[in-house]
């Protein structure tokens, strides 16, 4: 969380003490729910295939995001967004468990952890004309976006063969390239948002659906316009046998957020 407040403040900071010609900034602080399903299998060709919710007992969780949009005049237009992911449980499962190195007893608790925190740095462009031809009414966006993850899978019970309580962990940073594309429809006070990202490669993809609607209640003439925008985001990362992981997983929620444009 204070890496989230620190990042807000010091985009708006920025974006508060000057203004540049032709330049929009949008910045906005949200918080999102996220509900967690599907699997993870660690190794991927000798593990179990765990299910996040039946057998490793992770819940649902809630945590702020940041994310910013600064459009300029000639050169591509830049996304930024920090979003922190992290759900943890009790499970039990009926059989042994083979998570990395450690065969867990079966029929014992088991204390669960996934971590999934995603950086986003992006670069798109405004379809031209679009917007001059529809009276801004239809904006739409093209590019591509660098999401890095910050993956950790961890796992703590009893060794079936020792009896003892140990803990496996896995570890990986993950740097995913996605094709981009957004569409907004505008008018005086509402704004109506879409966005999708994904790629698929040698059998693992991902795919990242955003809709979000937004008022503007108030605006400073010429400085600033304040808006709130709520919505819904749903996504899926399918790894074959990345890092020695095979996975399916799927988050999804609704999310809130408060923002201003320069």
């Amino acid at each position: 969380m204070r890496k989230t407040l620190l990042l807000t403040g010091i985009l708006m900071g920025a974006g508060a003490g000057f203004s540049l010609p032709m330049v929009n900034i949008d910045l906005s602080l949200g918080v999102i729910s996220h509900d967690p399903s599907g699997y993870i299998q660690y190794p991927a060709d000798t593990g179990t295939r765990a299910d996040l919710k039946g057998t490793l007992g992770l819940k649902r969780s809630t945590k702020l995001f940041a994310r910013a949009k600064i459009e300029l005049p000639v050169v591509p237009n830049l996304y930024l967004q920090y979003m922190p992911m992290d759900f943890s449980g009790k499970g039990r499962y009926s059989q042994r468990l083979t998570f990395g190195n450690v065969d867990f007893q079966q029929n014992v608790d088991l204390d669960t952890y996934v971590k999934l925190d995603r950086y986003d740095i992006g670069l798109y462009y405004n379809i031209p004309f679009l917007g001059t031809a529809t009276a801004g009414l239809l904006d739409a966006e093209l590019g591509v976006t660098a999401r890095i993850i910050n993956f950790e899978g961890r796992i703590t019970g009893q060794d079936s063969n020792t009896l003892q309580t140990v803990t496996e962990t896995k570890t990986a940073t993950i740097t995913v390239p996605l094709i981009y594309a957004g569409i907004g429809l505008n008018f005086s006070m509402v704004s109506i948002i879409g966005e999708v990202r994904g790629i698929t490669y040698s059998g693992s993809s991902y795919y990242d659906l955003t809709g979000e609607a937004r008022i503007k209640p108030f605006s400073v003439p010429g400085t600033a316009t304040f808006f709130l925008g709520a919505g819904y985001r749903y996504e899926q990362l399918r790894l074959n046998n990345v890092y020695d992981v095979d996975a399916d997983i799927r988050v999804s929620g609704p999310f809130a957020v408060l923002g201003v444009s320069f």
